[in-house]
């Protein structure tokens, strides 16, 4: 099926662009993937979101099934991270206008930040980590990724002319769902692959958590290369 929706997808692309040459209004405009900035914020999207996959891996598989809490005590040390993003959504929309797409930069420096504390606490605290351990981190990568998450749409599209918005802000939200969907399978892949190993059950799962981290900052400097390709300032 995988395998066939590659085959689908190139045919629609087709499809659309032998619809828009006959006069007629194609479902997505072609002409909006000709703005190399917004084919920029495209990947960057997929890069991001799925950057969330090793988020969900950390915060509700490791903590539940790794450490054994409850799913209240989960919810309560996330919550941080949650907070952390309110605030980071209000500085990021503050900041939008002025900075453009240094604040989205900005933000995933702080988000990969907030993710290395978190490994840093793993990695020493250990089987014994509590909620008190992870509050800073937590705190700090919300802020990161709320700076990323609300300004990322005024600034990708912000060189797509007013006829194709319509195609570009649904491709935009389409490329969203896929990127958590491949971050959750494939950095899923890798902390399953991890806690499935020998050895006694908590250290097993602490040492997939820590490469899930790791693998999460990965995608983030994946995602801060592509930054400089989009567009300077977000859309007025």
């Amino acid at each position: 099926m995988l395998a066939a929706s590659v085959l689908v997808l190139a045919g629609f692309g087709w499809y659309q662009v032998r619809r828009q040459r006959a006069g007629r209004d194609p479902l997505v405009e072609p002409s909006v993937f000709r703005h190399r900035p917004y084919s920029a914020g495209i990947v960057f999207s997929i890069v991001f979101t799925g950057s969330l996959g090793g988020i969900v891996m950390i915060f509700n598989v490791f903590l539940q099934n790794g450490l054994g809490f409850t799913p209240w005590h989960s919810a309560v040390t996330t919550a941080p991270w949650a907070a952390g993003a309110f605030i980071g959504s209000a500085v990021g929309g503050i900041a939008m206008a002025k900075l453009g797409r240094r604040v989205l930069l900005a933000g995933l420096v702080v988000e990969a930040a907030g993710l290395v504390g978190i490994y840093a606490v793993l990695h020493v605290a250990g089987g014994g980590v509590s909620t008190v351990d992870l509050l800073a981190p937590m705190v700090i990568g919300g802020i990161g990724m709320g700076m990323v998450f609300v300004p990322l749409f005024d600034i990708v599209m912000a060189g797509v002319r007013p006829q194709e918005m319509g195609s570009a802000s649904g491709v935009l939200q389409t490329v969203n769902s896929l990127g958590m969907s491949l971050g959750i399978a494939g950095i899923g892949a890798i902390f399953f692959a991890l806690a499935g190993g020998h050895g006694q059950h908590v250290p097993v799962y602490l040492h997939a958590a820590e490469w899930t981290a790791l693998a999460t900052i990965v995608l983030l400097a994946g995602s801060f290369v592509i930054g400089f390709w989009l567009p300077r300032r977000a859309r007025s």
